[in-house]
């Protein structure tokens, strides 16, 4: 089950917890972020988005370009499976380990799961001084201002694992 026992026990795990760019504050925006875009398509599994907000980025080892960060974190996700601290099907895993090896790639998808995914972590691009690229967003829902805008409240105020918890 999702819930705050497992966020504990997922973040005692990560890496660089505590960084302003990279860290708990940004993994607490692109979950919540993803959830609302899986909340705009109905074939989105929104246990996988909210498992990717949470650990696609808990093994980055720098803030700058890190190649490798998104299979390190697919790794982290299939250790926690190991022994049972990740809820998720083998199908489930299997897709959010996709979703997070090629986050950083510049790719899209058609898939609903893995575009949500995508797309809210490239929402909040802006808090490393890039502007996304319109064409590289999967999602309608992530085209335009408005989704924009919204990120950067969310950075503003990063809701908590509890409130995002409830979104899932």
């Amino acid at each position: 089950m999702l819930d705050s026992a497992f966020v504990d026990t997922a973040l005692a795990g990560a890496w660089k917890r505590d960084s302003h760019l990279h860290g708990e504050g940004h993994w607490r925006c692109v979950a919540s972020s993803g959830l609302w875009l899986a909340g705009q398509d109905a074939g989105a599994d929104r246990g996988v988005v909210f498992c990717f907000g949470l650990l696609h980025d808990t093994r980055r080892e720098n803030e700058s370009y890190d190649p490798g960060h998104g299979a390190r974190a697919a790794g982290y996700a299939r250790e926690l499976a190991a022994v049972d601290a990740l809820p998720l099907t083998p199908g489930q895993l299997d897709l959010l380990c996709h979703a997070m090896e090629l986050h950083s790639d510049g790719l899209v998808s058609e898939e609903a799961t893995v575009a949500a995914c995508w797309d809210a972590d490239r929402l909040h691009l802006p808090r490393v001084g890039i502007d996304p690229r319109q064409d590289l967003f999967s999602t309608a829902h992530a085209r335009g201002p408005a989704p924009l805008a919204a990120a950067a409240l969310l950075r503003d105020a990063p809701p908590s694992w509890a409130e995002v918890l409830r979104l899932v």
